[in-house]
């Protein structure tokens, strides 16, 4: 891994931080998997000669990259002539930058009392207006989604800019508040067909006054504590499978867990998504309803998935998905519980995994 910013400077390549990489080091955002935005006051070649696995993804903003296996990180390069230059994007946001390493900002648009008093200002109706505008709604609140009405939506976005996209606005506060205007500017429908299909799903009221498929996945969202990627994917994508499932033996949605796993993984897998990300949300979303079951079953029969590293994040998912619902918190505190009970048995040498104590033989005396 090398530090991008220090291999420009030891070249001297002026560069800077700018738009929401700035903005996300003011407010105190640290994305768990950032997509960093530098401006670099050189060529392409200049950045060529630097890094041999410089790629030039053809982005609106971003002239080269670089991805994580090289930098740690998600790089996109804007080539200026000057780091004094202005308008690099459609909004006075992504004109904000910052030193490399060093608190110190520069603010040519004027943007810091919106950045203090968390109002928001929308973009400039341009090529890349709706990205922008979808990344700045997630990390400022009370953004309305018709902020997004008559933004331009581009036809055929790339993969790559899809999962800039996606990744960015879920490592934020106000998730749902981006979604909700990729949604109401007719993004989501045109570009993510099986999350568009949430609105389709009208879940019964008294467990669900959220509203529908949709609206749930929204209250979900702003449920979490914490904004890791892989956790944001899964709760997005966890009720994907209710649209193409049937109702079959008082099951309303029978199977969903099952089909909205593979839908996941096709979805993330078109975005370019990683193998291992992948996995991670494909596992999430299959077992998303087992937590509910745990006080109730023998947990020696599902002991491959509770003990599973990743099953302390399916107990979050399933945190966020029952709290966003009408019935409470006391199905997670139960799943919580059996969970512990049953891990500290497991580790216990002593017990048997239902707590029950081991009879074993004392050792024999020496000459007997």
């Amino acid at each position: 891994m090398i530090d991008v910013c220090d291999a420009l400077e030891r070249a001297s390549i002026p560069c800077m931080e700018y738009g929401i990489t700035a903005i996300d080091a003011y407010k105190g955002i640290s994305p768990e998997k950032p997509v960093k935005f530098l401006i670099a006051e050189g060529s392409i070649v200049d950045l060529a000669r630097q890094f041999d696995t410089l790629a030039y993804p053809g982005l609106p903003y971003a002239d080269a990259s670089l991805g994580s296996e090289t930098a740690g990180s998600e790089v996109r390069f804007l080539c200026v002539d000057s780091l004094d230059q202005k308008n690099l994007g459609s909004s006075p946001y992504t004109d904000f930058r910052k030193a490399p390493h060093r608190s110190f900002y520069r603010d040519p648009q004027g943007v810091y009392p919106s950045l203090r008093s968390g109002g928001f200002m929308p973009s400039r109706s341009s090529e890349n207006a709706l990205f922008e505008t979808a990344l700045y709604a997630s990390r400022f609140p009370g953004v309305a989604a018709d902020t997004f009405k008559g933004l331009p939506v581009p036809k055929n976005p790339s993969a790559l800019w899809q999962r800039d996209l996606l990744s960015i606005i879920l490592q934020a506060p106000y998730s749902s508040q981006a979604l909700e205007g990729l949604l109401i500017c007719g993004f989501v429908q045109q570009q993510w067909p099986d999350l568009y299909a949430l609105l389709s799903v009208d879940h019964a009221k008294d467990c669900h006054p959220e509203g529908g498929g949709w609206s749930h996945t929204m209250a979900a969202l702003d449920q979490r504590k914490t904004f890791p990627l892989t956790l944001s994917l899964a709760i997005l994508l966890h009720d994907t499978g209710k649209p193409r499932s049937t109702a079959r033996e008082g099951h309303r949605f029978d199977r969903h867990a099952e089909i909205g796993a593979s839908l996941a993984a096709s979805f993330l897998r078109s975005l370019q998504f990683d193998q291992r990300m992948i996995d991670d949300v494909f596992y999430l979303i299959r077992w998303h309803m087992l937590p509910a079951a745990l006080p109730k079953i023998p947990i020696s029969t599902v002991s491959d998935i509770v003990l599973d590293p990743r099953f302390v994040e399916l107990l979050e998912l399933y945190r966020c998905d029952e709290f966003s619902t009408f019935k409470g918190p006391d199905a997670y505190y139960a799943a919580c519980s059996a969970y512990h009970a049953y891990m500290k048995n497991v580790r216990n040498p002593y017990r048997d995994d239902k707590g029950r104590k081991i009879w074993k033989p004392l050792p024999e005396a020496p000459g007997s």
